[in-house]
């Protein structure tokens, strides 16, 4: 009994506490507002964030939350709230605004950088977060660059009135370097071997690219490229189990050590492709066809390609949304792979989006895709779209993604990423006789973002200058029909500058075309002649001395492309082959067939690409000859390693090419970025040349005119894609040529030629 009567005490004072504290709360009385310590701020800006002020119903709830919400705006350090009687007092504190944002002590990034990384910017509040956070951001960006050990302070000015100047006063520090690379573990391949395969590098005198150099987030990726290497050589279960770097202990530098296990090599027993898509005999003919074949060491890249060699099969077969699951099953040593095959069910396009076209008008990019909403969606209509527009040269990629949005419909979404479609051209050669030679072109493939092509080109050296002006507009009244015009004129004279010839005159055409093929019809009228000085040496005759010679003539051209890249393809091809006919009025009676073509073919799952490059022409007279101006001319970029048009027949008296009426070239070609730094794009390259060219119909005085001996070069180069085009150095030695060849060992371009 006297515990329950204890009980019941104490529960009526604990109620009775509560009772008088909520009481309190609910009828706390405010009759004054004192706020102390605001400078920028005013009294009203304050009190705005109690609700309706001087009406406040004061408790401690509604301070609480007054209180949360000065300090969310950021802009007050300290709150402080205070209760005398019926007073209240608010204490504020504010942040101080940055004046100015200012850097010291760096030369490795400059001011506008560091203002980009740290995200401060005058009129901002001094927030000690974001100040400690932006250091933490400086520091990162220069470990990236090597400077581990940099250091960034802030400092503040006080200005008064609440206003600081803050500067970050940085410390770069020394380069810190990979000293060694160490791996443990490996049994299988030697230290220099996995060392080759990694993006770090051990720091040495003539690493130009950054590769020595310590960055941590690096290491994730050296991760990945050491198990890729052992996965594509059969070693399923590899793990690396620590990637660390350690500074020295007089901090010159990093260790780097790697502590893999190897596990088996695995050797492929058996594949299965298990499907109701197609019967047994196709199965079989698809599993000779795949990358991964039996007896062989296990290729995780081999897989790879197999599932995406399967998916485009399957597709090319009609089927769409084709997923393909391998299923691995290891024993001992061997593993057995089952491929499973099936197809999703059929859907419709519900829409497709484009994304990343900032220039390029959305039409530009659809009347390029083979798929339109509400049509089935077709996974090999979407391959060629997708080609296409790569072939365009307006984008430096174009991915696409798919979203599954009901159980028969699909968006698809188009990401492209834009190159500079106004691209300034030039190219410097230097010859074995001195002579330099400069060539400008302004070319805009995508003029107002229409597709429209606006084309300037100049060729200027010492000894000519060429200039064309033209137009295309490749989708004329909404369909693949293009007209286009030209404007041209060419002035030329021969190295010794005894002989000068001159042409000019326009064109324009009309072309059609049905997905890669293209067929186009084009007229031309020129009018050229040619002037021999009176001090010439020159003893062969070019049937154009002192007479104007009009050509009227029209080219008919059948030309395909299935390129994957119009800048750098890696695969498929393109040619183009046309016959002109000349006599529709003027003087000159003709006729000329060129064919020239480009095959690309990846190896080694497109490491290496091989390129090989064929041409070859022959115009005959069908009244009359043949003149100067209407010859073909060979070397330069055609044949590598001789001067434009630095072999053929030749003048006997002045050594000058007359030109032929025939000829012929191929290039071989392999080019790759295996070996060299990466991010740097640049790729090298190495070909053989081989070409002649000869006949003229007018052999007095010419020699080589009847030599149909193959000229051969070979050499190396490096290359790389830029936004104004493919930039390439090439060196080129000839290996085969006549003593009145002449050659040019050197060629610099940056540009796009077909």
């Amino acid at each position: 009994m006297h515990n329950l009567n204890f009980f019941l005490k104490t529960l009526i004072t604990i109620l009775l506490i509560f009772f008088i504290s909520f009481s309190y709360a609910d009828t706390l009385t405010i009759k004054k507002i004192i706020v102390s310590g605001e400078k920028r701020l005013s009294k009203s800006f304050i009190l705005n964030f109690l609700p309706t002020y001087p009406n406040t119903k004061f408790n401690d709830e509604v301070l609480n939350q007054f209180t949360k919400d000065l300090y969310n705006t950021g802009l007050f350090s300290e709150v402080n709230l205070e209760i005398k009687k019926d007073i209240l007092q608010i204490i504020v504190n504010e942040y101080p605004i940055i004046n100015e944002v200012s850097f010291s002590g760096n030369d490795l990034l400059d001011n506008e950088q560091l203002n980009d990384i740290a995200m401060i910017s005058p009129r901002d509040t001094l927030n000690l977060d974001k100040i400690n956070e932006a250091v933490d951001k400086i520091r990162t960006e220069y470990q990236k660059i090597g400077r581990y050990l940099a250091e960034v302070k802030p400092q503040k000015v006080k200005l008064g009135e609440g206003r600081v100047n803050l500067n970050f006063v940085i410390n770069e520090g020394s380069l810190l370097t990979v000293k060694n690379i160490n791996f443990v573990g490996n049994q299988n391949f030697s230290n220099n071997e996995l060392k080759s395969i990694i993006s770090t590098k051990e720091d040495a005198w003539y690493k130009l690219f950054g590769s020595n150099k310590f960055v941590p987030e690096r290491l994730e990726y050296d991760r990945k490229k050491l198990k890729e290497f052992y996965n594509q050589r059969g070693y399923i279960d590899f793990k690396v189990e620590i990637a660390r770097g350690d500074l020295l202990p007089d901090i010159s530098g990093f260790n780097l050590n790697f502590i893999v296990k190897e596990g088996k090599r695995y050797t492929v027993n058996d594949l299965v492709i298990e499907s109701s898509l197609i019967n047994d005999n196709k199965k079989k003919l698809l599993l000779k066809e795949i990358y991964l074949k039996k007896e062989e060491y296990f290729n995780s890249r081999a897989l790879d390609a197999s599932i995406k060699f399967l998916v485009e099969e399957f597709e090319l077969l009609g089927f769409n949304f084709i997923r393909v699951f391998p299923k691995i099953k290891k024993d001992k040593n061997l593993v057995n792979i089952l491929f499973s095959i099936n197809e999703g069910s059929e859907k419709y396009i519900n829409k497709i989006t484009i994304i990343g076209n900032t220039r390029t008008n959305d039409n530009v990019i659809r009347r390029e895709l083979s798929l339109l909403e509400g049509d089935p969606f077709n996974k090999s209509k979407l391959t060629t779209s997708i080609s296409a527009l790569r072939r365009l040269g307006y984008f430096q990629s174009v991915t696409y993604s798919l979203d599954e949005i009901d159980t028969n419909l699909i968006d698809i979404k188009l990401d492209v990423k834009e190159t500079n479609t106004g691209a300034v051209s030039f190219g410097v050669g230097y010859s074995s006789l001195n002579n330099t030679s400069f060539s400008f072109g302004l070319n805009e493939k995508n003029f107002l973002g229409e597709g429209k092509k606006v084309r300037l080109q100049a060729d200027l050296s010492e000894k000519k200058s060429t200039y064309n002006i033209g137009v295309t507009e490749p989708y004329f009244l909404d369909r693949h029909l293009s007209l286009y015009g030209d404007i041209f004129n060419q002035e030329t004279e021969n190295k010794k500058g005894d002989i000068k010839s001159s042409s000019s005159g326009f064109g324009f055409g009309i072309g059609f075309t049905n997905e890669t093929l293209t067929q186009s019809f084009k007229y031309k009228l020129s009018t050229s002649e040619t002037t021999t000085s009176s001090t010439s040496t020159a003893a062969s005759e070019t049937g154009e001395e002192g007479i104007e010679i009009i050509t009227s003539s029209i080219t008919h051209s059948i030309s395909k492309d299935t390129r994957d890249s119009y800048f750098n393809p890696t695969s498929g091809y393109n040619w183009k082959f046309s016959n002109t006919v000349a006599g529709i009025g003027g003087d000159a009676i003709f006729y000329k067939s060129i064919l020239n073509s480009r095959i690309y073919y990846p190896i080694d799952y497109g490491d290496y690409v091989f390129g090989f490059k064929s041409g070859a022409g022959f115009i005959t007279a069908i009244d009359d000859k043949i003149t100067s101006s209407n010859r073909f001319f060979l070397g330069g970029k055609k044949l590598r390693g001789f001067d434009n048009g630095g072999l053929g027949p030749r003048d006997t008296g002045n050594n000058q090419a007359v030109g032929g009426n025939n000829f012929y070239n191929f290039s071989f070609e392999l080019k790759s970025n295996k070996f060299m730094p990466e991010d740097t794009g640049l790729e090298w390259l190495i070909f053989s040349d081989i070409g002649s060219i000869w006949g003229t119909d007018y052999k007095t005085n010419v020699k080589g005119f009847d030599d149909i001996e193959p000229r051969i070069s070979s050499g190396f180069g490096l290359a790389m894609v830029t936004p104004v085009g493919p930039l390439q150095m090439i060196w080129g030695f000839p290996l085969q040529s006549q003593d009145h060849d002449i050659e040019e060992n050197f060629q610099f371009s940056i540009g796009t030629n077909f």
